[in-house]
């Protein structure tokens, strides 16, 4: 589809695989529109039994890698039941959003977070993988829409009003599993000159 000066719509990436040279341009979408957004709580801490239940719970400073398993805490049923704390699926994109912005993780199994997240779960037609690697390079937009006093912050409304471009469910799918092989082969290089530096003290 084109416009009125025979411009197509939507962004046309630089780089492109072979395959999808020729599929329509990318479409451009707020996250409000094609996630949901899903924000966190924290139980009373003075209640034992809200606390070290079977639920991981997720704070801000354990975003350190790109697959999270295992929280430092955990909360019971009860905790989350009582609590604005919210169960996400597995596959949701945990994205800190206050203090601490913009970090990143893949939730690995079923979870939950503190009130330092706005996470989004992906609709049927966004890979997850892909939505991770489209968040991932935003960081200067979410603190460009952060604010606070105290310290900042970015809302849920904010968050829903970032735009992401977005090509079709195959063509994600290609990008997100390139976009894992360089990111294991960083890692891989990453261990071996370590490894060498070791052995060179």
């Amino acid at each position: 589809m084109k416009n009125g000066d025979d411009r197509p719509e939507g962004p046309v990436p630089a780089l492109r695989f072979p395959e999808f040279r020729d599929a329509p341009p990318w479409q451009v979408k707020r996250l409000g529109e094609v996630v949901e957004i899903i924000g966190g709580g924290t139980p009373d801490t003075s209640v034992p039994g809200y606390w070290n239940g079977g639920i991981q719970w997720f704070t801000p400073t354990e975003i350190t890698a790109k697959y999270l398993s295992k929280s430092a805490r955990t909360i019971s049923r009860s905790g989350l039941e009582n609590s604005s704390a919210k169960m996400l699926p597995a596959g949701a994109i945990l994205v800190t959003t206050r203090a601490t912005i913009g970090n990143v993780g893949i939730a690995l199994a079923e979870c939950c977070t503190n009130q330092g997240f706005q996470s989004l779960v992906a609709g049927k037609n966004i890979n997850n993988e892909f939505l991770y690697y489209s968040i991932s390079v935003l960081n200067r937009e979410f603190l460009r829409r952060a604010s606070g006093s105290t310290f900042q912050e970015i809302s849920r409304h904010e968050v829903s009003k970032i735009k992401i471009p977005l090509p079709s469910l195959p063509e994600q799918r290609e990008i997100a599993d390139c976009l894992q092989t360089w990111d294991e082969a960083i890692e891989k290089h990453g261990d071996e000159i370590k490894a060498l530096t070791r052995q060179k003290r």
